[in-house]
């Protein structure tokens, strides 16, 4: 699969995602709302971690990284992840051990969320610049290739700028 392909994929996977967030956690819509936007990331990503070896390594970790800190917490996201596993059951991945320090590196990601951090950490959090710096040192060690970190970077691109938008939306409403 083409790079330009993997980076759309990921595109619309971290707006999605994003988006099944902000209907359940900002009242955007109905939460039932929340189920397709789930179904559509988890068959994208699904569709991104069959295709792609750093990709399943990334999101494999992003995904373990995000039931380890609870983070799949609503109707929206468990329908997502209903449909990731239902693609790579259907497909299969295959999995390296490399799995496991991302998705350490995810859920230190996510623990800005859990726990009260200094504030000169919160843009840390608010940008996961951990798992960030960790992919690009595992790409520099040569342990990932660089489309890991490019996909990743598209990937939080479209989280954060949905995210501006749908707080927008959230405010007009």
């Amino acid at each position: 699969m083409s790079l330009l392909t993997l980076l759309v994929i990921s595109l619309l996977s971290g707006s999605l995602i994003k988006l099944t967030d902000d209907i359940e956690d900002k009242n955007l819509a109905r939460s039932l709302y929340a189920i397709p936007a789930g179904l559509a990331y988890g068959l994208l990503m699904g569709y991104l971690m069959i295709s792609d070896t750093g990709a399943t390594l990334l999101f494999g970790g992003i995904v373990l990284g995000s039931l380890i800190t609870g983070k799949i917490d609503s109707i929206g996201h468990y329908s997502g992840l209903g449909a990731i596993l239902a693609v790579i059951f259907l497909y299969g991945i295959k999995l390296s051990p490399l799995v496991l320090p991302i998705a350490a590196l995810a859920a230190l990601d996510e623990i800005g969320d859990l726990l009260q951090t200094p504030k000169f950490m919160k843009p840390v959090f608010d940008y996961r610049l951990i798992l960030k710096l960790g992919v690009l040192a595992l790409v520099i060690l040569n342990m990932m290739e660089l489309n890991a970190l490019l996909i990743l970077l598209a990937f939080d691109a479209a989280y954060i700028l949905t995210g501006g938008i749908t707080g927008r939306a959230t405010h007009e409403i």
